[in-house]
């Protein structure tokens, strides 16, 4: 029993050996393997703060760093430190690991048996943490330092935080006397950390700006290039006046000369916006500064003599209208068109309907006084007969001004108003209206009758507008417009659609006998109508040709119907079919007074009635009874 239970007590404790090894070596800086008699690397050299695993490749082994076996003595190493026996047999085992935090020479050995007089002993140095800064690019730089740990880019000679000035040398005025002159730069980001070199931030902004000064000749293609790379991938130190920045295998380096670095070869100055003092940027005021931080708070102006309420610089303790202003925005120009648009349009979501508004120009007369609308003849006829009278009186009564995001309004009809710019014009309540200038309309196609039609686009440019070909329709023997044949005929027509096109006939005035791009009206009934073609693509894209047919009654009634004219409404060209002799054929209004006459030959003959204006009237061969005529447009 004795024997048993010494046994067991062993059995035990080789257990928690074994159990205590079984802790992870994973993650240590450095590795120690402990064998028969070894450790391996014998000598080892570290940096302090590290850590060192030690593991065992076979045997029963343990790592003694506090009292030497050989001597009998403390190590006196810099912290004592142990790692507990462990046993292995036949696969690694970690002992354990052990972080050395303070430098100097630490010696241990194996504690086991006659392990370390066989020579399993070793030591690990452990060296300070390497300091100071060994990048020649800082301004601390120190040739013997081990590390950039405690480099520093920035002095703090200047102040970076609100970023640099970027100027083209090539857009300075020289009469100036300043290297940095705003009102041509741009301001870019610069980032300027502790420990870190000074960097610029390359965005779109800066690439547009610089884009801009090659378009403008400011700077050549291959500095933007040169330049864009170099902010790109350049780091920079600032020491005292020098700044010195590295790209690659490039040196970028510039003295301050008080006002600026240049970097000549890009064709460039930039400055700290720190260094510029604030100052007033309208050319207009007395204290206006160009090589100073834009600040028009800071501005100073004469005396104005304005005191129209209507003008935008309005001052009520002045006298006179000598220095009034009525246009001061820069939301558009007053040299560009401008128009006015009465009709909603729902195909139109994101804009005005452009396609549908009329040209209303804004005028300024040689006094430089109030503006006005120009009110065209055809414009104002157009508002009169569409039912616009009021707002063809308003327009061509209003004086008012535009002063930023405000027109204000003062006309004999809606009186004094102001009219707010929504981001593309200034609608007017009153009429459910827009007035719009030609800088807010998109180009686009404003024709209806295209395939691509936009009724947002600008109203007068069409260039961009795309159409399906389709010929004028026509009969097979040519005519085309209008045509004459009794009901006891039959007439044939021909269209000319382009290639792929879908066709599709139409007519009230009989039935139409269609075979392709042809068809025969048959029966038709007596009285005017129309036949026509409609062609469509692909894409549902439409258009339509049409011929006004009129009808005639049969041979048996031809001594009945004497004259007739057709189409009534006519616009531009009427139809005359006459059974006598020739004669003259006249139009008069209303009150009697002859207005058109040409000379009416026997058959169907087509009059050019272009020159009468739209109304009623009476027309008719001499001595035959008149007919009421319509000219409509």
């Amino acid at each position: 029993m004795r024997i048993s239970s010494i046994f067991s007590g062993l059995f035990g404790l080789l257990l928690s050996f074994n159990l205590a090894a079984q802790s992870p070596c994973d993650g240590a800086d450095h590795t120690v393997l402990a064998g028969s008699f070894y450790f391996s690397p014998q000598d080892l050299t570290i940096s302090e703060g590290e850590s060192v695993a030690f593991v065992n490749e076979g045997g029963f082994h343990d790592v003694n760093g506090n009292v030497s076996v050989l001597s009998g003595e403390s190590f006196g190493n810099p912290e004592a430190f142990s790692l507990g026996a462990v046993n292995a047999s036949g696969m690694d085992v970690c002992i354990g690991t052990h972080i050395f935090t303070v430098a100097g020479t630490y010696n241990y050995d194996c504690s086991i048996g006659s392990h370390a007089v066989n020579g399993m002993v070793g030591s690990i140095t452990v060296e300070s943490a390497a300091t100071g800064c060994n990048d020649d690019l800082a301004c601390n730089f120190d040739s013997t330092a081990t590390s950039a740990a405690d480099c520093q880019y920035n002095d703090g000679t200047f102040d970076f935080s609100s970023g640099f000035w970027l100027v083209p040398i090539n857009a300075l005025d020289p009469d100036l006397g300043c290297d940095i002159q705003p009102s041509v730069g741009t301001i870019t980001t610069v980032i300027s950390e502790e420990g870190q070199p000074v960097t610029v931030v390359v965005d779109a902004d800066l690439e547009a700006y610089i884009n801009g000064a090659v378009a403008d000749g400011l700077l050549t293609s291959l500095q933007a290039i040169l330049l864009l790379s170099a902010l790109e991938q350049a780091t920079f130190s600032f020491c005292g006046n020098t700044m010195t920045g590295i790209a690659g295998l490039n040196t970028i380096e510039s003295e301050w000369n008080g006002q600026s670095w240049s970097l000549g070869d890009l064709g460039l100055n930039l400055a700290p916006v720190s260094t510029l003092a604030d100052g007033c940027s309208d050319p207009n005021a007395l204290n206006y500064d160009p090589c100073v931080n834009p600040d028009d708070t800071l501005c100073e102006y004469l005396a104005v003599a304005c005191d129209d309420p209507l003008a935008c610089n309005y001052d009520s303790n002045s006298t006179g209208t000598t220095d009034c202003n009525y246009f001061d925005t820069n939301l558009f120009t007053l040299g560009e068109n401008d128009f006015i648009g009465l009709v909603d349009d729902e195909d139109c979501e994101t804009g005005y309907p452009g396609a549908y508004s009329l040209p209303v120009p804004l005028a300024q007369d040689s006094t430089g006084g109030p503006l006005y609308f120009v009110l065209f003849p055809d414009v104002e006829g157009f508002l009169v007969q569409n039912g616009f009278e009021i707002a063809a009186q308003d327009i061509a009564t209003v004086s008012l001004s535009v002063c930023d995001t405000v027109m204000n309004y003062n006309s004999l009809v809606i009186g004094d108003t102001d009219l707010y710019w929504d981001g593309m014009g200034f609608t007017v309540d009153l009429y459910g209206s827009f007035i719009a200038p030609d800088s807010s309309f998109p180009i686009g196609c404003p024709d209806p009758d295209a395939c691509n039609f936009d009724a947002c686009s600008h109203p007068f440019v069409t260039d961009d507008c795309t159409y399906l070909e389709l010929g004028t329709l026509a009969t097979a023997a040519g005519d085309t417009g209008m045509v004459t044949m009794t009901e006891l005929d039959s007439l044939t027509f021909v269209a000319t659609p382009g290639d792929s096109l879908i066709v599709e006939w139409d007519s009230e005035c009989g039935e139409l006998i269609v075979d392709g791009n042809t068809a025969t009206l048959v029966a038709p009934e007596i009285g005017d109508c129309e036949v026509c073609v409609e062609a469509e693509n692909a894409e549902g894209c439409e258009i339509e040709s049409c011929i006004v047919v009129t009808v005639l009654g049969g041979i048996e009634d031809a001594s009945l119907a004497k004259w007739q004219l057709m189409p009534n409404p006519a616009a531009s060209e009427l139809r005359v079919v006459w059974g006598g002799e020739t004669t003259l054929f006249e139009v008069v209004d209303l009150n009697g007074r002859r207005v058109h006459t040409v000379t009416l030959q026997p058959g169907s003959q087509v009059l050019d009635v272009s020159a009468l204006k739209p109304g009623l009237y009476l027309a008719g061969p001499l001595g035959q009874a008149p007919q009421r005529l319509a000219i409509q447009r």
